[in-house]
């Protein structure tokens, strides 16, 4: 019977954090910004690729952004594939514009220890668990016209699985392509 009424105790929980939500919002002119304490962002590396959905050119590639660490992690495992790539150089191709383009991303999520710790949230003061992790994210392509992005992806990620093996808890999840439309 004391589970019909675990609902009325947990909507009283977050009843209070409702309310912190929103004087967090009706407060937010009298916060400080926090904009130019932190320091620069680490410079975004250049990468090119070819895209899945959309039909180029054999000399032709696209550019992406990511975080030079984040390449460094995966890149080389990544460029093992036979049927998917990230290059760095651009070498002998062209590159072409694609208005509303977004390449496909791998994203790992490595938790050594399998160690996590409680923070306190600054905008509903609720408890939550919070996880000590590496998490990287790094944009690919196909390596020819054929390949398809999800067949791609199941072999980058059983690749990056074996390398890290040692991690107690490791995630690798696909971000999809987007081509978005452009109105006339």
């Amino acid at each position: 019977m004391g589970a019909r009424y675990s609902d009325i105790k947990r909507a009283a929980k977050l009843q209070a954090g409702l309310t912190n939500y929103i004087n967090y919002l009706q407060t937010s002119a009298t916060r400080p910004s926090r904009i130019g304490t932190q320091g620069p962002r680490d410079l975004s590396k250049i990468v090119y690729l070819k895209p899945f959905t959309i039909d180029v050119a054999a000399d032709e590639v696209v550019t992406a952004r990511c975080n030079p660490e984040h390449y460094n992690q995966l890149g080389a495992t990544i460029n093992a594939s036979s049927i998917a790539a990230v290059d760095d150089a651009i070498g002998a191709n062209t590159i072409v514009g694609i208005p509303k383009f977004s390449p496909a991303r791998v994203v790992l999520f490595r938790n050594a220890t399998r160690s996590v710790t409680v923070a306190t949230s600054d905008v509903t003061g609720l408890q939550y668990l919070k996880y000590n992790r590496d998490r990287y994210s790094v944009p690919f392509g196909a390596t020819a016209d054929i390949d398809d992005m999800m067949d791609s992806f199941l072999d980058v990620k059983a690749r990056l699985l074996t390398v890290n093996a040692a991690a107690a808890v490791k995630r690798v999840s696909l971000v999809r392509e987007k081509v978005g439309v452009e109105a006339v």
